[in-house]
């Protein structure tokens, strides 16, 4: 809202004493208003998962055709709620509505999704990470409704009927490196002006991306652009449409949050945050949100953040009342994230049912053919464990080391992937049947391969880059098991610390050997901040990640084996780290060892030391084997998702032997008692030397 107050023309009327109908007019021109917001779509046409909101926790949500009922739902209540008076109903998208999508979207470069979001009435969006996945020409070409270059695609692609979308695409804090210009013609803001009896009412629309994404694409398709700072770029258009009269202004932000209690968190609130600090006039009042998938619904000063979840499980829905005299909202906006619930009895919209079927009969030769038998009737999950390690990720994984042994590169050591990269679980049918779609659900963007050599150290701060920013981002990995503890400096960004790390046949990686890994070309370009894999030395390269898992399975049922996947327990938690212990040299003939003597107090002079007392002659050792000690595997219930709890506390010694402690049964050992004779003489006569070198000391002084 502004910050300043208008007096209304209707106000002042009733003041200079008009009629009741002028008092009436003061609702006249006040315009009940509702945004519906989505983000992070992901192409989820008919996707379903869990959407975990505040309090509540909804499963088997989601599908494109449920989510379209709901919007026209929460419009057709918002319209009775605001029966007789004008109102207005809006429905943006905060970026990645495409990218890392189900086959029946990606197959078809994600034209089935364009044509689902016309059909549900989206008027603005902004661009994800995502939307980068194939180049911007790429995404711009199917916003267009182009018909791609003849071969480009598949010939499914060039066959589908291409249709153009309807949304206006609003992009702020991105430019061409060349021209300083947003790429193709896209716009900073768009404004939508609403009419009101006889006035209008302008509404603004921001969009800006996070400045992570070069982070998060390829460099190819990034090293173009130039991302500027989201709060900077928001305040220079903020400005201009305020100087346009346009006082109500919603961002577009591909940009993370959380809330709490109603207070919003995250990188969108400390945008916000900034913004109030360059531009403290700004006059932003609601910010959809997204980019981390996460339930969102909180103020940051006068300003609203909402973020419902990801693909189509949730939505936001945002209500408020403009002013058609102040051009802004009459009090704050608020809002509920609404999960697309099956169970609630409601019917799939028909018209976005009929966009997808038709895809899914399109694509369903490819999608359809068995490639595979999974040993048992269930999905393998994605679902992660305390450790962030997840079934299908080691699966994943796994399969990369296996191909790209037998492609060439047999001394392959380790298999590192994003996980980011794993989009779904990997769904089996009833009768155990894996399908060519749902491998490729799992594994959607055909990222290359490539062979590095990697050296320990490097492996090292790899695996410790997990834990930067609060691990938001983490591996899931094969070949390589390791240890990890919360170092006595850790904080709330770099919680954790790499112990050791190990091969899969138990060897202690070393820091100053160099391996080989596989990993794929946006890790090696740095991707979700693993800087360090850019500095590998690049060797090879093999097929796309989704043609090896797919080849994989095939491969395992080719051998008549069937498919299964668990948790290996490549991450361990310890929680204390005890230093290297060195195993003691036996001694043919040990010599007394004279134990340290009660040191006189004070002495001015050295004295001669007292007799040693005679030691415990040291136990013989229990050899060990130089090994190290294999990292724990977790439990059987870590294959099930553990939400907030870590693993059992356990002590682990790091020295690769056990630790060897004697216990005697008095805390000093017995001597015999002409030694305590001795000894009591002794001090006798250290104490009398020290009384006379004090005297004599005190007589040099006062001399």
């Amino acid at each position: 809202m502004k910050k300043k107050v208008i007096l209304k023309s209707s106000i002042l009327a009733v003041v200079a004493g008009l009629s009741v109908f002028t008092i009436n007019s003061v609702f006249a021109d006040e315009l009940p208003v509702q945004f519906m917001g989505v983000n992070d779509f992901h192409g989820a046409l008919e996707q379903t998962g869990t959407a975990r909101l505040e309090g509540e926790t909804v499963k088997n949500a989601g599908t494109a055709p449920l989510l379209a009922t709901y919007l026209n739902d929460s419009q057709k209540d918002f319209e009775t709620e605001n029966a007789g008076t004008p109102n207005a109903s809006i429905r943006v998208q905060a970026g990645d509505m495409v990218g890392a999508s189900p086959a029946n979207s990606a197959l078809l470069q994600d034209e089935p999704t364009v044509k689902v979001f016309n059909e549900m009435n989206f008027e603005y969006g902004t661009l994800g990470n995502h939307e980068f996945d194939e180049g911007l020409g790429e995404f711009n070409r199917i916003m267009k409704g182009e018909a791609p270059t003849p071969g480009q695609f598949n010939k499914i692609v060039d066959d589908y009927p291409h249709e153009a979308s309807k949304q206006e695409v609003v992009i702020a804090n991105l430019v061409d490196k060349d021209t300083n210009k947003i790429p193709f013609d896209w716009k900073p803001y768009a404004i939508k002006e609403i009419p009101v009896n006889d006035k209008t009412v302008k509404v603004g629309f921001i969009g800006v991306v996070t400045t992570e994404f070069p982070n998060l694409v390829l460099r190819k398709n990034h090293e173009q652009y130039r991302v500027l700072d989201e709060a900077e770029s928001i305040a220079k258009y903020a400005r201009e449409l305020n100087d346009q009269g346009v006082h109500a202004i919603v961002v577009l932000a591909h940009v993370a949050a959380t809330s709490k209690n109603g207070v919003a968190e995250g990188p969108a609130a400390d945008m916000i945050k900034k913004l109030n600090q360059i531009y403290p006039e700004n006059s932003v009042d609601i910010v959809f949100a997204g980019h981390n998938h996460q339930y969102t619904n909180g103020m940051v000063g006068n300003t609203l953040i909402v973020q419902g979840t990801s693909q189509g499980k949730a939505y936001s829905d945002v209500r408020g009342v403009l002013d058609t005299d102040t051009a802004d909202f009459v009090k704050a906006p608020t809002a509920k994230i609404i999960a697309v619930d099956p169970s609630k009895g409601k019917a799939k919209d028909a018209k976005v049912q009929a966009i997808i079927d038709d895809a899914n009969a399109t694509v369903k030769k490819v999608t359809e053919a068995k490639i595979g038998t999974a040993e048992k009737a269930e999905n393998i999950t994605r679902e992660l464990n305390a450790q962030k390690e997840s079934a299908v990720g080691d699966l994943v994984t796994a399969a990369q080391l296996d191909i790209s042994k037998k492609s060439g590169y047999p001394d392959v050591d380790f298999a590192f992937t994003n996980n980011g990269g794993i989009r779904a679980d990997l769904v089996v049918k009833p009768d155990g049947t894996v399908t060519w779609g749902a491998a490729q659900a799992v594994q959607p963007f055909g990222n290359i391969l490539q062979v590095v050599e990697i050296t320990g150290d490097q492996i090292y701060k790899a695996l410790d880059q997990q834990y930067d920013e609060k691990e938001l981002y983490f591996l899931q990995m094969a070949g390589i098991k390791y240890t990890y503890t919360k170092p006595a400096d850790a904080t709330e960004e770099n919680p954790y610390k790499v112990v050791k790390a190990y091969k899969a046949d138990g060897t202690e990686i070393d820091r100053n050997k160099t391996y080989k890994a596989i990993i794929n070309d946006f890790l090696y370009g740095g991707g979700d901040g693993f800087s360090v894999f850019r500095d590998t030395k690049l060797i090879g390269a093999i097929n796309p990640d989704t043609e090896v898992f797919i080849q994989y399975i095939q491969d395992v049922n080719k051998a008549g084996k069937k498919l299964s996947a668990s948790i290996l327990g490549n991450k361990t938690f310890v929680e204390k780290v005890e230093e290297d212990t060195p195993t003691p040299e036996p001694q043919p003939t040990p010599q007394p060892t004279p134990v340290d003597p009660v040191s006189p107090v004070n002495p001015v002079h050295p004295v001669a030391p007292v007799h040693p007392v005679a030691p415990v002659t040291p136990a013989t050792p229990t050899p060990q084997p130089e090994s190290p000690v294999t990292p724990a595997q977790p439990a059987a219930s870590e294959t099930k998702e553990v939400a907030t709890n870590k693993p059992v506390a356990v002590t682990y010694h790091t020295g690769g032997q056990a630790e060897v402690a004697a216990t005697p049964a008095t805390g000093l050992p017995k001597t015999g008692q002409e030694d305590l004779s001795s000894t009591v003489l002794s001090l006798f006569g250290m104490t009398s030397l020290a009384l006379a070198g004090f005297v004599a000391s005190k007589k040099r002084e006062e001399n």
